[in-house]
């Protein structure tokens, strides 16, 4: 009877072990593997970046100048000589002023040294259509052993006429542009406008203009009319939340002046080019991100200069106040009727987090967020790759080259790609930048 009685508590001693190592196996299993966080990297971006306003909802500031929106470039004949220019940059031109003169006498000289090669070639081509003519009737009268080598002269002879009508064809152009030249040596304005730049001709190839814009390749540049646009940049991060024909308000940088307009034309067919460019940078693999140009068109020009620099907001007259979340579309994921977005929890990983939508515009392909996010959060693209618990990674905005010009350094406007700091003006970053007794970032940060 003890015995049983001995083998029935190691049976349950036994079980209770058991049990306890399967207990605290499936712990430590859910503790430590279940929830570990998943490897690799996920890029992510703040809301304010993406719906391309500031944290608080306040729109980013883009920088951009005023400039012309139909832009002449004349250049005299590469085969010609310029003996005077009659304009220089910033003079008034009307439809047919005068522009600039060819030297007339070198290319008098130029004209009949072509009369003279046209009537060599002409001869040359009469002799070897008359030496085609005898090896001809040769052909017709020689033995079959000699018939290969006549042959092979007669191809020759006919190769080289080819050559000298295909010569010829192209000095008759030549001469019959210059003597149009000689009867018209002075070249005039084709627009009404603003010489913009005039181009050295010398071999230093200076040039020299007004309105602050890129080098000018043409010999002369003709700002045409009085229409003006604005040239703004963006980034390829937030080129998506503009759109053409999508309302924007252009505010001066000196006053309280605000001019209405909208984008009507985004160049994603070229990156921007300067001499100092500016990029995002991945912080976890140091790629860049590339700059594009944006074109507004205004409903008034009135007190705008031409090369002027201003701030470009998106929104029309009256949106400042409209704190709605606009989020694009395509960053929601959508399962069994309810809306996710990937986003940075509080130690660095990716979560799954349920949002409330709001009014979904077909239009612009947003939709507004009434819960679960704010401008301070960052969210992933929700590709196949993302996968919840993976890291996070994170752009900053950084310049090539820190020393450049107020002009150049013209990124400061946007911080489209930092938290907090939406349209910071640049006497105010300049401010912060000469107190070195402050702590970074200053008190306020």
């Amino acid at each position: 009877m003890k015995e049983r009685k001995g083998t029935f508590w190691k049976i349950l001693l036994t079980l209770l072990i058991l049990g306890g190592l399967g207990y605290g196996g499936w712990y430590a299993y859910g503790r430590f593997f279940a929830e570990a966080p998943q490897e690799g990297t996920v890029f992510v971006q703040s809301v304010s970046a993406i719906t391309g306003v500031g944290p608080a909802g306040v729109n980013n500031r883009y920088s951009g100048v005023v400039e012309a929106k139909n832009i002449v470039k004349v250049d005299p004949d590469k085969n010609l000589t310029v003996k005077e220019c009659l304009v220089a940059a910033g003079d008034k031109v009307q439809q047919g002023s005068p522009l600039f003169r060819y030297d007339v006498e070198s290319m008098q000289l130029a004209y009949e040294q072509l009369q003279l090669d046209i009537l060599g070639l002409e001869n040359g081509i009469k002799t070897g259509h008359e030496k085609v003519e005898s090896l001809t009737v040769q052909l017709e009268r020689a033995r079959e052993n000699r018939k290969y080598d006549i042959q092979m002269n007669i191809q020759t002879e006919e190769l080289e006429i080819r050559k000298k009508e295909y010569e010829l064809s192209g000095k008759r152009k030549q001469a019959e542009d210059m003597l149009k030249a000689l009867n018209n040596s002075t070249i005039y304005s084709p627009v009404e406008g603003t010489i913009r730049s005039v181009k050295s001709t010398d071999s230093s190839g200076a040039s020299y203009g007004y309105g602050g814009g890129e080098e000018e390749t043409a010999y002369i540049t003709i700002v045409a009319g009085n229409d003006y646009c604005v040239k703004g940049t963006v980034s390829e991060q937030t080129i998506r939340t503009l759109q053409e024909g999508m309302p924007v308000r252009v505010t001066s940088r000196v006053d309280d002046q605000v001019w209405q307009g909208r984008i009507y034309r985004i160049n994603t067919e070229e990156t921007k080019q300067s001499s100092n460019r500016y990029y995002y940078y991945d912080e976890g693999s140091g790629e860049k991100a590339s700059k594009y140009d944006f074109f507004v068109e205004l409903d008034s020009i009135e007190g705008l200069l031409m090369g002027q620099h201003v701030y470009i907001e998106p929104g029309a007259e009256g949106d400042e106040d409209s704190d709605e979340l606009r989020l694009p579309a395509y960053y929601l994921l959508r399962e069994e009727g309810k809306s996710f977005v990937y986003a940075a929890d509080g130690d660095g990983r990716i979560e799954k987090r349920p949002v409330l939508l709001g009014k979904e515009d077909d239009e612009t392909g947003t939709v507004v967020i009434l819960e679960g996010l704010s401008y301070l959060d960052r969210i992933a693209f929700p590709d196949e790759t993302v996968q919840v618990g993976m890291a996070v990674s994170e752009t900053s905005y950084m310049p090539e080259d820190m020393m450049g010009s107020d002009d150049e350094m013209g990124f400061m406007d946007g911080m489209e790609g930092m938290d907090g700091m939406p349209g910071m003006p640049m006497d105010e970053y300049a401010s912060d930048m000469d107190a070195p007794e402050e702590p970074v970032g200053g008190p306020d940060a």
